[in-house]
Order: C-alpha cells, then structure tokens, then sequence
C-alpha cells in the first residue's frame, strides 16, 4: 500500500465516501491518513455533496494514533507538535465541514478513533463494536478532542467512567449512553448505513447546511443567542430556491425535487469555528 492508498475516497452524486486503508495497523493514523482524511474532507466539500461516510477497512474505525510514528517524535519537539495538531485539525474540519457526517464502526474505535467518531454527526455502531477512550491504559492523554466533545456528547458521569477507567463499551451501551445514534447487529449494519445514507441524500444541500449551523451553534452558543440566530436563519432561508420547492411540493402533494439546487442567497461568511453556509 502507498501513501496514496491510507484513505479510500469515492463521490456518488451528493454522498462522498472516505474509507481509513490501514487494516493490517488497525486503520491507525498516519500521516499519510491524517493527509488523506483532510483531503477526502475538502473533496467532498469542494464537490458539494450533502453527506460524507467515514469507516475504516475491514470493520475497525481506528485504533487511533499511529504510537510508532509517535515515539519516533518523542525526540523532536516540532514533528511531534504537527503530528498531535494535525490529528485534532483534519477532526474539526469534519466537524466543521457543511455535510453531514456519518460515522461507521463495525469492530474498534479507540482512542483516536473514539475522537474521530465524537467528531462525526451521525455514529452507527454495530451491536458487536468496541469503543472508548483508552488513552490512560498506556498512560497517554486525548489531545483530539476526547476530554471536550465526549462529555458534551453523553453524561459527564459516563464520561468521567469511559475516561478513567479506559474500559471498551460495546455498540449496544454506546448507544445507551448517547454515544452512537444507532446500534445495529453486525450483519445488519450496512444495509442500515445505506438506508441512513439515502435518506440523507434526499435533502437540499443549502437546508443541510443550515441545519448543521444551527445545531452546532445550538450545542455552544447561549439559548437566548441561539434563539435569535434560529430565528434569522429560517427568515433568510424562507427566501430560497429551496424553500420554495418544498412549499411548492407541499401544495401539489408530491414530493420535492432539490436536485441541483443551489441557493447563494443563503451563502454567507462563517463564525469563527463554524461551517460558512
């Protein structure tokens, strides 16, 4: 496998599909993936495809840093501050990135990858998967994203739990605990991934987005703030060409057609953090 082979990418229409290609290390992160995941990001974007599937080869995520790549950092300050940094950069642009997200665990996802999938918008677990943060096993630290997005994505309680003791949940309590939007049994997983997929892809590109702006900026921003900006958002929105397809379709009982719309009017400049839409 060469460099250019770490991450698999694929566009089909509005859905971008990146695949981690390091089986034989458990889809560990690289360099070369790290690379290859911000590539495959900015490709979807660039292609204006509404939603990205992220899965690793042959069932695990990612087992998270690459430790070799690591320790040969040890003695190199700078190459160790880039590598740490670029691993928590390529996760918040998929966080930040206008398209929806999916994120597809079939076996582990630890560490790193357990960071990945905090950064992802939909996680879909199969039942037989193994999650967690296992960083303090080997008396390591998240530097990803896990000590921040984790308790806001579950309790801090079970945060605090998966933190500390570094245990690996399955797919079924991942899901009980808020962790994974859906736990699925291992032979059923993809069959529901593409059930998911395809009704994502059935959306407006501009409404995506938004709906992405909001519900980031509802997570973070004071209610009262995120109120406001709610408010304002579906103001401008009601102006467009989607919105205007979807009444359209509402009235004459048939369903909306959004593809190929693009709305301008709903382009403006991003916040500082956040997706332009």
């Amino acid at each position: 496998m060469t460099d250019d082979d770490a991450v698999l990418f694929a566009v089909d229409g509005p859905v971008a599909r990146a695949t981690l290609n390091r089986a034989e290390a458990m889809n560990s992160l690289s360099p070369a993936v790290l690379t290859g995941l911000a590539d495959a990001v900015g490709a979807a974007v660039a292609a204006r495809c509404s939603v990205l599937v992220v899965r690793g080869a042959r069932g695990t995520l990612s087992a998270g840093a690459d430790l070799k790549y690591l320790r040969s950092c040890l003695d190199s300050p700078g190459r160790l501050r880039e590598y740490i940094t670029s691993i928590g950069a390529v996760f918040d642009a998929i966080e930040a990135a206008p398209i929806v997200s999916v994120c597809v665990v079939d076996g582990y996802a630890v560490a790193g990858g357990c960071e990945l999938l905090l950064a992802c918008d939909i996680p879909i677990a199969s039942t037989a998967a193994r999650i967690g943060d296992r960083h303090l096993e080997y008396g390591l630290l998240p530097g990803a994203g896990g000590s921040v997005r984790l308790p806001r994505a579950i309790p801090r309680a079970l945060a605090a739990l998966l933190c500390y003791t570094a245990d690996l949940i399955d797919g079924d309590t991942a899901y009980r605990y808020g962790l994974v939007s859906a736990a699925v049994p291992p032979g059923e997983l993809d069959g529901y991934v593409e059930r998911v997929v395809s009704r994502l892809a059935r959306h407006s590109l501009p409404a995506v987005q938004a709906m992405k702006h909001l519900l980031r900026g509802g997570a973070v921003k004071p209610a009262g703030s995120a109120l406001a900006d709610e408010r304002e958002v579906l103001l401008r929105h009601l102006g467009s060409a989607t919105a205007a397809e979807g009444l359209a379709a509402f009235a004459e009982r048939r369903p909306p057609d959004f593809g190929g719309l693009r709305d301008p009017a709903l382009a403006r400049p991003a916040e500082p953090g956040g997706p332009a839409i």
